[in-house]
């Protein structure tokens, strides 16, 4: 790694050599027609040296976008900078470097991001997070290739290709002046929108999967597989954090669901109603020993919602002892526990 790139700040990733095309795009997971659609559009406009804006909701996976137009350039490094970690008060610093004793503290000098970057990709993160005095002297960088670190009378160039990227609404970002509209003009001629979770809901089962797999790489043991019926349950949801979000739901169930073979049902709503989810209907007209079910499985999701969670108040609500709603949630109770009795 480049001694400019080894001294950045911890809230920026860099990265080095170029994958194939197939192993790119694979981390954009998903067959739904939206995420063929920004596949196709990546591959498109990869290789062009055009600045990029890629717009979507918090947890759509926009570094992921841009890491795969990175790669799939073959420009090297990719320098992956989140904007809203940085201190207002050194954004400058971090972006264009600064000279010994250009500010309080800088002891000695040190390179930015836009030289840790020269004859790869920059991505800026959350780009309306600066200020716009910087965005000034970024979009003149943009446009002649030169730039002056703070403290300095040297002008120095760095030839690189831009991504940004934003998660809230375009208008109203500008229009609240946070975004400077010559700037949003010079990013925004070319778009990528990714998609929220909510607008491609059949891309959630091989999502859970695959996030399932992930947890397995990383412990030894849990559950193989995530059930019809528990995917079912991850469909109806709303994700307003999208795709992170349903991540760190389908762990939690794998955490919950133990040595249990399969991420079930209840797993899933066992973590929806700790953080306070709303239990989604169920809209498949049941048998009469399905709704018997069901209708027990809906008063366990109640009373889990109306107790956050609790499973020992729950069981109080339920009218029945904690060790039988462990074992109807599917799990058993601690080893240590005293919850002997039967409902």
């Amino acid at each position: 790694m480049p001694e400019t790139a080894s001294r950045l700040p911890s809230m920026v990733a860099v990265r080095t050599g170029g994958v194939s095309a197939s192993e790119a795009l694979r981390k954009l997971i998903g067959q739904s027609g939206a995420m063929q659609q920004v596949r196709g559009q990546i591959q498109r406009i990869a290789r062009s040296p055009v600045p990029v804006l890629i717009v979507g909701e918090t947890g759509t996976g926009k570094e992921l976008c841009a890491e795969a137009m990175s790669l799939l350039s073959g420009r090297t490094p990719f320098i992956a900078v989140n904007c809203a970690a940085l201190p207002e008060s050194l954004v400058e610093s971090e972006l264009f470097g600064h000279e010994r004793g250009a500010f309080t503290g800088a002891v000695q000098a040190r390179a930015g991001m836009i030289a840790a970057a020269d004859g790869g990709t920059l991505f800026l993160d959350e780009l309306a997070e600066v200020p716009t005095t910087v965005q000034a002297k970024l979009l003149r960088t943009l446009e002649s290739g030169e730039y002056r670190p703070l403290g300095s009378t040297k002008t120095l160039t760095s030839r690189f290709r831009i991504l940004a990227a934003t998660s809230g609404d375009l208008e109203r970002i500008i229009s609240a002046g946070h975004l400077r509209v010559d700037l949003f003009h010079r990013l925004g001629a070319v778009r990528v929108r990714l998609p929220p979770l909510r607008e491609r809901l059949e891309d959630i089962p091989v999502l859970a999967a695959e996030f399932l797999r992930r947890y397995l790489e990383r412990c030894d043991c849990g559950p193989a597989n995530v059930s019809p019926e528990a995917s079912t349950v991850l469909m109806q949801q709303d994700w307003p954090g999208n795709v992170r979000q349903l991540r760190n739901v389908v762990e939690a169930a794998a955490a919950v669901a133990g040595l249990d073979p399969v991420v079930g049902m209840l797993h899933v709503v066992e973590v929806l109603a700790s953080s306070r989810s709303e239990a989604p209907p169920v809209d498949i007209f049941p048998s009469l020993a399905e709704a018997r079910t069901r209708a027990e499985e809906h008063a366990i999701i109640d009373a889990l919602q109306r107790t956050a969670g609790n499973r020992e108040r729950a069981a109080k609500l339920l009218r029945i002892s904690e060790a039988t709603l462990y074992r109807k949630l599917g799990r058993r109770p601690p080893t240590d526990s005293i919850l002997t009795q039967a409902s």
